[in-house]
């Protein structure tokens, strides 16, 4: 799963007051590229000759992930003659900006990787197909092999759009070595966050200053939507609103400034040093929160050992979900629907996608692709620990960001940098977030 790094340099521009565009429209606005520079390695529209079939496939991701996906497609290519993919990728950051283009010019892939936070846009703008008139038992998709906590990943108002092709947890990653040395307990949810804070200090005090005992909570959404999970509340409803409220928020707020003056918690000098990396691959943080999947990535740039554990609580309640780190869907307007469901299903159920994938996007997703992790080594077999480990006491899914959710967690990272930095109040930025909530989602 990737995620969006925002500019450190760049404030969020102040809520728009304009009408609600159309659906059209408002893909447009949300593509920063002009309408002819479409999807990167995927121009051109699909193609059928001589009964041959060419879907365009496009995901987010980087090299690797491509040879992956490369040798995936090679063996559905393999068993499926009639049907070439031709796939094309770009960063996480760029990826939702190149398929609304895309999708605003009309022409957007056969079969995309799509986003938790972008299902209900993508469906409610028509971009994605229903899939249930694919699915079922003797039809182009097998939706009942998905485990029991994603099934209803991917679905909207009862329909599914999506299907999940991996699965993932929220945790901790920490340098075990530097928290023994330092001799402080690790995190676990056994833990409550105040105990944490203190453990947390001392290893912030242990490397005299040069690593923060942990990376901030309000770097991102993923912060806040914990902290209000662990309470029993949901950051979005069922119906795509806003779930919690002006004083959730200001909680949150205040907590996190108390921490900062406790200490151990890292502010905005370590964002800075740490550029252009991530703090805790600069070695400026010694955990931090993020998705299981992402540990081979961040131990790789840290060059030095971390291990996972869980957040630690408020309470009884994990606030820990399984979450579809990413899905896959088809066009509405794909003259090839029916082919691309065939694709999407070998992706999430044919075990040999799963061997080759390995923990890259997540756990497989289905029980046919479970007993692929037996083969998980390394790193990969610590993500499998994890979420065995995590998985009596997960949550269920929380329902899906609504329309202009995924625009709104990118306003809410630049606004929450502001108010890392000082430039603005609590109240301020409490009002600010609130105030876009009823532009976005209006």
């Amino acid at each position: 799963m990737g995620n969006a790094a925002p500019s450190r340099r760049t404030s969020p521009a102040p809520p728009s007051r304009r009408t609600p565009p159309t659906r059209r429209a408002a893909l447009s606005l949300l593509a920063a590229t002009p309408a002819a520079a479409l999807l990167t390695g995927c121009n051109g529209a699909s193609t059928s000759s001589g009964g041959r079939v060419t879907l365009r496939y496009f995901f987010w991701g980087d090299v690797i992930r491509a040879e992956l996906l490369g040798k995936c497609i090679k063996i559905f290519e393999s068993e499926h003659p009639k049907i070439r993919i031709k796939s094309g990728f770009v960063a996480f950051d760029a990826y939702f900006q190149k398929l609304a283009t895309a999708a605003a010019g009309g022409n957007p892939p056969d079969v995309m990787h799509v986003d938790f936070n972008w299902v209900r846009t993508l469906t409610d703008h028509g971009v994605l197909a229903d899939l249930e008139e694919f699915s079922g038992p003797g039809k182009e998709i097998q939706p009942d092999t998905i485990v029991p906590a994603l099934r209803t990943a991917g679905v909207v108002e009862g329909k599914r759009f999506c299907l999940p092709l991996a699965q993932n947890s929220l945790a901790m990653a920490y340098d075990h070595e530097l928290w023994e040395q330092a001799g402080a307990r690790p995190p676990s949810w056994e833990m409550s966050w105040a105990e944490f804070q203190d453990e947390a200090l001392k290893v912030e005090e242990f490397t005299r200053g040069k690593q923060a005992g942990v990376d901030n909570l309000a770097r991102d959404g993923n912060g806040i939507e914990l902290y209000q999970l662990q309470r029993g509340r949901q950051f979005w409803t069922p119906e795509g609103r806003i779930g919690i409220t002006r004083d959730d928020y200001r909680e949150y707020l205040h907590y996190l400034t108390d921490w900062r003056r406790h200490g151990g918690l890292a502010g905005p000098e370590v964002y800075l040093e740490s550029l252009p990396a991530d703090p805790i691959a600069a070695r400026r943080t010694a955990s931090t929160i993020l998705w299981d999947n992402q540990l081979a990535t961040r131990v790789t740039q840290r060059g030095g050992p971390l291990a996972l554990a869980t957040p630690p609580t408020h309470g009884d309640v994990s606030g820990l979900y399984p979450k579809p780190g990413i899905l896959a869907g088809v066009a509405a307007g794909s003259p090839y629907r029916s082919q691309g469901a065939r694709f999407v299903n070998f992706l999430i159920n044919d075990p040999r996608c799963a061997e080759i994938m390995g923990a890259n996007i997540g756990m497989p997703p289905t029980t046919r692709q479970a007993p692929a992790t037996g083969r998980l080594k390394g790193l990969d077999r610590e993500t499998l620990r994890y979420e065995r480990h995590v998985a009596d006491r997960q949550i269920p899914t929380p329902n899906p960001p609504g329309d202009g959710g995924a625009p709104l967690y990118l306003y809410q990272q630049r606004l929450l940098e502001r108010f890392n930095y000082g430039r603005v109040s609590i109240d301020d930025a409490v009002d600010q977030f609130f105030d876009q909530v009823s532009v976005v989602l209006a």
